[in-house]
């Protein structure tokens, strides 16, 4: 209507709402004349009636609340190992066989299960739920299910004296290390990796294993051998490995052990009704919380999401694996710096001593970071509970927790929907062709069901990487440097600003400079063993007297001539006299493979009718620089290598030239000189000129070796010998100058910095990949939902994506650098995500898995330089990577950062005079380089991969179906890019950027579309976070899976105030993010309101 005052405005509004004309988006019906801007639709559907508490038929609503477990079951023989039924409308588990994956799994009776594969059972009747179940064995697939379980549980154990059925380790709490599989631990619910609180009622949550096994008499007298399952691979490893050394023990003392009886599946103990029962009160970790919504699409198809936080399993040993690789190079660059500074040259000036005194301080720092990365390597390998790191927003001393990621959880959002044609197929593939006494089901009494969609979308949320720990003053932890970058200025500014960009590429041009030698060498060494094997075959067949020929010892191959011979094995053989008799096709071979056994070696008394000889000593330096020769063994006059052999051992020797002009190039380089220059002060045995000079030697044995081909062949192998020493010697008098100028230019003090920032990020990153990359070998992963594209087509072609062109990884940020401690975050992160795309990921197949519920686990090694993080994954999974990953191939990671406060920073500058804007500004360039980089790269791979079909019809659906998702790339990028050079206005900034939250959901849905893993951070990994989170799984829901547009606003505010992130603020009571006062209304709607009205 139309209202002559405000005050009549108002009271309109009021009564549209409060008669159900009119709707606000985020379910608030009241209406108030204030300056906040409110957005209200009609709600046609209510047709005027008042009933304001009736929902529409497409609201977001929530459907149930659930807390649970992740479990994974493998098909066996006969079945999954358990029966279901159903009981007041849910479906619970009737029993489950002992000894079986079921119960290895921690699946147990009376438990609820919410979903199997990512099903929504709860929500089938009965019938359709048995039907999922055989179609999914007939196709001999894993079970993920969902269970119901509870956050503490009291578990009563049998005390039987015959056997200790499970072990239990660690302290504060003592902690469920392993249960022995089948056993009547297993059966009432005693699980690896539970946190054990209570012992018959007595409180032991600050005690160690050995009060709670102290209650249990089979602790006292003996433990029971059994199929073990336990908490981590980590654990099993170890194990194993004890268990081999008491099987030797008990090999010398067999009578100790002549009356135990191993306890096994096969003999259960009988446990009668009069055994006590020890009663333990345990925690359950790695719990689910999840919220069950549904939504009737624009399609109309009523559809259901279920959204669940997940803490990353394997986090905190993840972390010490990374520990462990940076404690194995450290310790190996102590090792080589103290070698090196033993071998100089006595200390004769001022310079010279405090040059050394530098070093020597250094290495003492490195030596005591070693120290700490391996005792925080062992603590984090036993911490259990929480399986999380909380906020800790005040300095503390250093820690092995500083090195995990915090907050760090999984969001996953499950979506599912039935398939709008009957037609399309059964949404579980029947394997017909496989006979029913393999699967033990008839397949045509298996059934079938309407398809339905499935799709997995997974988001990370964290508290951005930081460094908040105090600088010791007793000198511990490097405290000695902290004066010589600034001393407490330190503490107020990132790596971006303390770390030079020019120091920065100097130390990795050291590092880079350095492991190109090594691999020049080796591959110097390589050609050496071509021109060795070449040599061997310069003979003609031997006439004469033939022989038998000498035994597999005395016909081993030679080994390279760089290496060092055995004396004692050359004293032991004795001199034997050795020619070669080689056939045609040995002749014309390329000089590869001819030392192998099929050449005839024949003993001979005269090798005077043969154009080459040699005299061999039976030893691994073999002919190759020996010159020990036999009494008549006199040269012949006439040796010469005949024409045809000569060019291929130029060939050779060409190639063995080049090899040593590069590292000559290396050795000359701009890099090497400034190692000289400093570390001038060191005393070493030479200077930078005669390093230089060292060149001149290797160029006159190129010529010794060039006239020796047709002057005295003889010595040709001893002149090639000579080569390859000079140019070793050459190279680690280089690689050595190289270790000094690293020890002098790095900073202790801040390495430890960071690799505390590497460590939380990498970790999070590894998490968040193996969550999508599971998804996609389980088909549900699906970006391209949008195009209509099956969930099983966007995963495999992810999969062969990431194969071609690596893996996005989007960092998202909403720090504010207008506070102090957040402008410090995006500093640190700045460098370190750069250092990321040094990291790479192999995949190895898993063989055998004695750790329930656990689909991957990890293997770190290599240095900060080129970290290799190996994913082991079992069978089944490993079988669906692509080809490239089974064989071997690394997976290459592309890292990018994008960054907007939720605040205008206008006027604002640092306290060097910068403008608060540069920051992220250059941030954001620099990402959206690379995205375009990575955009480019995948464009080409899918065109070229496009075989459109020859039917006219058909190639204009196939280049539809490529088109409309470039276009739509384009045009996110051409939008980011005036997101990022947006100029400034008379006013200040443009109003596109004024609220700061224009770039953030732009630059996620073009790495969304682009196949990237996302990582969500802000201060604390809360109350920003959230609200992110909850506005990208709107978006996504609105843009793959029709929700209507004016349900997106109550999707999020549903999300954000009901959905499972709720439990993250619950775990960090008294924390609050530090949200920007003018910081968009919506963000500051997830902070606690002062009023109470959530």
């Amino acid at each position: 209507g139309d209202c002559q005052t405000r005050e009549e405005a108002v009271a309109l509004g009021v009564g549209l709402c409060n008669n159900g004309f009119m709707h606000h988006v985020l379910e608030k019906s009241e209406f108030k004349d204030e300056s906040l801007y409110f957005r209200f639709y009609a709600d046609e559907e209510m047709e005027g009636t008042s009933s304001k508490s009736k929902q529409l038929r497409n609201d977001f609503k929530l459907v149930e609340n659930i807390l649970g477990k992740s479990l994974l079951i493998l098909p066996e023989e006969d079945d999954y190992g358990f029966d279901i039924e159903e009981k007041n409308k849910a479906i619970v588990v009737k029993s489950v066989r002992p000894g079986s994956s079921a119960e290895m799994a921690g699946l147990q009776m009376g438990r609820k299960i919410y979903s199997i594969n990512e099903d929504l059972i709860f929500l089938r009747p009965f019938s359709e739920v048995e039907t999922i179940l055989n179609q999914s064995f007939c196709s001999r697939r894993p079970l993920r299910l969902l269970v119901a379980t509870k956050s503490k549980e009291i578990i009563k154990i049998p005390d039987c004296p015959e056997a200790l059925c499970f072990q239990i380790r660690g302290a504060a709490p003592p902690y469920v290390h392993a249960v022995g599989r089948g056993s009547a631990a297993a059966a009432v619910g005693l699980h690896p990796g539970q946190c054990i609180l209570k012992v018959n009622g007595n409180n032991v949550t600050h005690g160690s294993y050995m009060e709670v096994l102290e209650h249990f008499t089979a602790y006292r007298t003996r433990q029971q051998e059994a199929l073990w399952v336990y908490r981590t691979h980590e654990d099993a490893e170890e194990d194993r490995v004890q268990q081999e050394d008491r099987v030797q023990q008990a090999a010398s003392t067999a009578y100790l052990n002549g009356t135990q009886t191993p306890q096994t599946i096969g003999s259960p103990l009988i446990i009668s009704e009069e055994t006590p029962l020890i009663s333990l009160t345990v925690d359950n970790t790695h719990l689910e919380h999840g919220v069950v919504y549904e939504y009737v699409s624009s399609a109309g198809i009523k559809s259901f999401v279920l959204e669940k936080i997940v803490e990353p399993k394997g986090c905190f040993n993840l972390t010490a694996k990374i520990l462990e690789a940076f404690a194995a190079e450290d310790n190996h660059f102590i090792r080589n710096c103290k070698r090196l500074i033993s071998l100089s040259s006595a200390v004769a000036t001022m310079p010279q001593y405090e040059f050394r005194q530098i070093c020597d301080t250094k290495l003492e720092s490195i030596s005591r970071r070693l120290t700490n990365y391996q005792e925080f390597a062992d603590e984090l390998k036993t911490k259990v509970s929480p399986a999380f790191k909380q906020a800790i927003m005040e300095p503390h001393s250093l820690n092995s927790m500083d090195f995990c990621p915090t907050n760090c959880h999984v969001n996953l959002m499950e979506v599912s929907y039935p398939k709008n044609t009957t037609s399309a197929g059964r949404s579980f593939s029947i394997r017909i062709g496989r006979k029913p006494s393999i699967i033990g089901l008839d397949p045509e009494q298996v059934g079938t069901l309407n398809p339905v969609s499935y799709t997995q979308h997974c988001i990370t949320t964290m508290a951005a990487p930081s460094w908040r720990c105090l600088t010791p003053e007793d000198g511990d932890l490097d405290g000695s440097f902290g004066q010589q970058n600034g001393g407490t200025i330190q503490e107020e500014r990132g790596l971006s600003f303390l770390l030079k960009q020019e120091d920065r590429e100097i130390q990795d041009s050291y590092l880079h400079l350095f492991n190109k030698l090594d691999i020049a060498v080796k591959e110097m060494k390589q050609y050496v063993i071509q021109i060795n094997k070449l040599l061997s075959t310069i003979t003609e067949p031997t006439e004469g007297d033939a022989c038998e020929p000498p035994s597999t010892e005395e016909t081993s191959p030679p080994s390279l001539g760089t290496e060092e011979s055995d004396p004692d094995k050359a004293e032991h053989g004795g001199i034997k006299k050795v020619c070669f008799k080689v056939s045609e096709e040995d002749q014309e071979d390329s000089g590869h493979d001819t030392m192998s056994f099929r050449d005839s070696y024949s003993e001979c008394n005269s090798n005077r009718d043969s154009v080459l000889s040699y005299t061999s000593v039976r030893s691994n330096s073999s002919y190759l620089g020996s010159d020990e020769m036999g009494s008549g063994d006199e040269l012949p006059n006439d040796m010469r290598i005949p024409l045809d052999k000569q060019d291929k051992l130029h060939g050779c020797l060409e190639h063995l030239f080049n090899q040593v002009d590069a590292i000559n190039a290396l050795l000359k380089g701009p890099v090497i000189t400034k190692a000289f220059e400093e570390t001038k002060h060191f005393p070493m045995d030479h200077s930078l000129q005669e390093f230089k000079q060292k060149e001149e030697t290797t160029v006159r044995c190129r010529n010794n070796i060039q006239a020796s081909i047709q002057e005295d062949p003889w010595n040709l192998p001893l002149r090639i010998k000579n080569l390859v020493e000079i140019i070793q010697k050459h190279v680690e008098d280089g690689k050595n100058q190289l270790l000094l100028a690293l020890l002098k230019c790095t900073d202790t003090e801040l390495q430890l910095r960071r690799d505390s920032i590497f460590c939380q990020s990498l970790v999070a990153a590894i998490c968040t990949f193996s969550e999508q990359l599971l998804a996609a070998l389980n088909y549900r992963y699906n970006n391209n939902g949008e195009y209509e594209e099956s969930s099983r087509d966007a995963s495999r072609k992810w999969l062969e994506q990431i194969a071609a062109t690596g893996v996005l990884l989007n960092y998202q940020s909403l720090l504010s650098p207008t506070v102090k401690e957040e402008r410090t975050m995006l500093e640190d992160i700045q460098v370190t995500l750069t250092e990321l795309d040094k990291v790479a990921f192999y995949f190895k197949q898993l063989d055998e898995s004695l750790v329930a519920n656990t689909h991957v686990f990890y293997h770190i090694e290599g240095s900060r330089q080129a970290l290799k993080v190996i994913f082991y994954l079992d069978s089944y999974y490993f079988s669906k990577l692509p080809s490239r990953f089974q064989n071997g191939g690394s997976l290459k990671l592309h890292t990018v950062l994008f960054t907007k406060a939720l605040e205008s920073m206008e006027g604002q500058s640092q306290p060097a005079g910068s403008s608060l804007e540069e920051l992220p500004q250059q941030i954001n360039g620099i990402s959206l380089e690379k995205v375009q980089q990575y955009y480019r790269k995948l464009r080409t791979f899918y065109l070229e991969r496009s075989n459109l079909p020859t039917d006219s019809n058909a190639t204009a659906v196939k280049i539809d179906q490529l088109i409309r998702p470039i276009n739509a790339m384009d045009e996110l990028c051409r939008l980011m890019k005036s997101f990022i050079n947006a100029k400034p206005t008379q006013s200040g900034y443009s109003s596109s950027t004024t609220s700061g939250a224009g770039l953030l959901p732009i630059s996620s849905e073009l790495c969304y579309r682009l196949g990237a893993c996302q990582i969500t951070m802000c201060g604390t990994g809360m109350q920003r976070s959230t609200l992110s989170v909850s506005l990208e799984q709107a978006a996504i829901l609105a843009r793959s899976h029709g929700l209507l547009p004016k349900c997106i606003m109550q999707a999020t505010d549903i999300m954000r105030k009901q959905g499972p992130r709720v439990e993250i603020s619950a775990k960090n009571l008294k924390v609050m993010d530090q949200m920007p006062q003018c910081a968009p209304r919506l963000y500051r709607l997830c902070q606690p309101p002062t009023d109470g009205d959530l």
